[in-house]
């Protein structure tokens, strides 16, 4: 009966209640969408080494992030194998470089990562599973971009010359997916000798060492006797070499304090909406509750129909928001920007818009503990 009179009063004063269903969706769409800005952030900038199965990493001494490297020599791989419990060493190249689009001559940022993909290291490079890479980026001149930056080269179909390097033809052979950086750069990616000879390298020069270890070998153990052994390099482990650079991009650019900001602020909008027209509808009901109390309901069935038309408009809040979190979604797939949006996520974002109304509605709640029968006869 009571859900029935709750039911009933929301539709009675649907146009009221139609803005708070907006104001919670707006609200939840927000913090969605914030937060799956602010994941696709920090997934991009660490996205080149968290593809790498890789242990440990040997990097130069001083080091701030995995994008402002020096280079090493490639001795630094082959002590790495000569400890027990390493299995495999993957030397690496990372290097920032100009690139010449050749349809028009106009000039791109491109991170050139070089890989030797026979080390025993896997690499996840987001290409098609039938697509043999090591074999495809051995060929001379031959490279692998990131899918989202492919028009923007001006390639139109794989194998062809679209872009030189300091002055060398570079041909696209095939796409990385899921592998956009966080910056505008295009990531391109070969073989150590391609890298080598698109950025004028020695023989002998890497940038990174990725190391994977053996089964069951002690990490905190290895990582110790290599660097007794490498007393001019740094030795990471994976944990270590992805905090780092996260951590620097993340304090220093600002974008993610921004972002959570912003999620944060959507939250306190829909809490503020719910708080105040549900303080302001009830208030407006104290006589038609006050003369339900007098006819027998408790204080606590009075509560049950604020929570129920609470639960209500939040619920077709959520529906509204879901349906333009995935529109927009379904907009942003084909484009640049990043959004990563898991479910534990959304789940977290609903989580906290439904304590935020919760809260909201106890203020209502307050207020019908403490309206009085007699109040029905006061007009």
């Amino acid at each position: 009966m009571l859900a029935r009179t709750a039911i009933r009063m929301l539709v009675h004063e649907r146009s009221k209640y139609v803005g708070v269903v907006v104001g919670v969706a707006m609200a939840l769409f927000l913090v969605l969408l914030q937060s799956g800005f602010y994941f696709g952030f920090r997934r991009d900038i660490t996205i080149v080494g968290d593809s790498f199965d890789a242990d440990l990493w040997i990097s130069q001494r001083a080091f701030l992030a995995f994008d402002y490297v020096a280079h090493l020599d490639d001795l630094s791989c082959l002590l790495a194998l000569s400890d027990a419990d390493v299995s495999h060493a993957m030397p690496v190249i990372v290097e920032w470089s100009r690139m010449r689009r050749l349809p028009d001559g106009a000039i791109d940022d491109g991170q050139i990562i070089g890989l030797d993909l026979h080390s025993g290291v896997k690499v996840d490079l987001g290409t098609d599973p039938g697509l043999d890479a090591a074999s495809l980026l051995a060929v001379p001149g031959n490279v692998l971009v990131d899918e989202k930056h492919l028009p923007r080269l001006g390639v139109s179909a794989f194998g062809e010359t679209g872009v030189e390097v300091h002055g060398l033809n570079a041909n696209v052979v095939g796409v990385m997916r899921g592998k956009k950086l966080f910056s505008t750069a295009c990531l391109v990616a070969t073989d150590l000798d391609n890298a080598r000879r698109f950025l004028g390298l020695k023989a002998n020069q890497i940038t990174f060492v990725a190391v994977k270890c053996r089964q069951g070998a002690d990490l905190r153990a290895v990582q110790s006797r290599l660097q007794e052994r490498l007393t001019d390099q740094r030795v990471w482990t994976a944990s270590e070499f992805h905090g780092l650079t996260q951590d620097y991009w993340t304090r220093l650019t600002g974008i993610g304090p921004v972002l959570s900001l912003s999620a944060g602020l959507a939250a306190l909008v829909g809490f503020l909406t719910v708080l105040l027209t549900f303080s302001h509808l009830t208030a407006e009901k104290l006589p038609v509750y006050a003369a339900m109390k007098a006819m027998g309901a408790s204080t606590a069935e009075l509560s049950a129909v604020v929570l129920l038309q609470i639960t209500v408009v939040f619920g077709l809040g959520c529906l509204v928001a879901v349906a333009g979190v995935l529109l927009t979604l379904a907009a942003l797939a084909s484009t640049t920007i990043s959004v990563v949006l898991t479910p534990g996520t959304a789940v977290a974002g609903v989580g906290i818009m439904a304590c935020c109304s919760l809260a909201a509605g106890l203020r209502a709640l307050s207020k019908l503990a403490k309206v009085e029968p007699a109040e029905a006869f006061r007009t």
